[in-house]
Formats: structure tokens, sequence, C-alpha cells
């Protein structure tokens, strides 16, 4: 299996490459990434809305689980790459006592 990246880390021309709708403000700034223009608040409800979909995938006992959670990993250390996240709050929100559920 291939290592997840993050699709926080995508530019304009990776969502065209991938056939996958950009966001608008990629659209608009195509030299950026969707990470890279995230606001604190933005990162905090991405990181909530992630966390809620682990729990669902979870509770079903998906197998898509740790595909998600690989991602999720993934859009993190990018968002510590771009200073957007500190490496406390990374190493927090990927321990393994608050991913399991």
């Amino acid at each position: 299996m291939s290592q997840p990246t993050s699709e926080l880390a995508w530019k304009l021309a990776d969502y065209r490459a991938a056939g996958a709708e950009p966001p608008a403000r990629c659209v608009s700034h195509p030299d950026l990434t969707e990470g890279e223009m995230m606001t604190a608040e933005e990162v905090e409800e991405f990181i909530k809305d992630y966390m809620a979909t682990l729990r669902i995938l979870a509770d079903k006992q998906s197998r898509r689980y740790e595909t998600v959670l690989a991602t999720y990993k993934a859009d993190l250390a990018y968002l510590v790459e771009v200073g957007s996240l500190g490496q406390d709050d990374y190493n927090d929100l990927t321990h393994e006592s608050n991913i399991r559920f």
C-alpha cells in the first residue's frame, strides 16, 4: 500500500490531475494549497469533523477506518509542516488514546 498523502497539500493542478473538484480558493490561488490557506478556526473545524467521521467509522467497524485515519494523520502532519498546527498538538491528536474509540 502506498503512503497516504495529505489532500490539504494539493494545489489546483493536483485536483485537476485527480479529476476532483477543487475548492474555490484553490482556483483563485492556484499556487497555494488548501492547508496553507486555512485559518485557525478552519483547522479546528477540520479536526472536529475528522474526529466525528473516525468515531462513526469505528462504531460501524468500517474497513475504511484505517485508510481514513492514515489520511487524517497525513493531513495533520502537513498542517504542522506549514505552521498551522503545533507539533505538540499533532502528537496529542494522533496519540492512540485519542483516536481509538
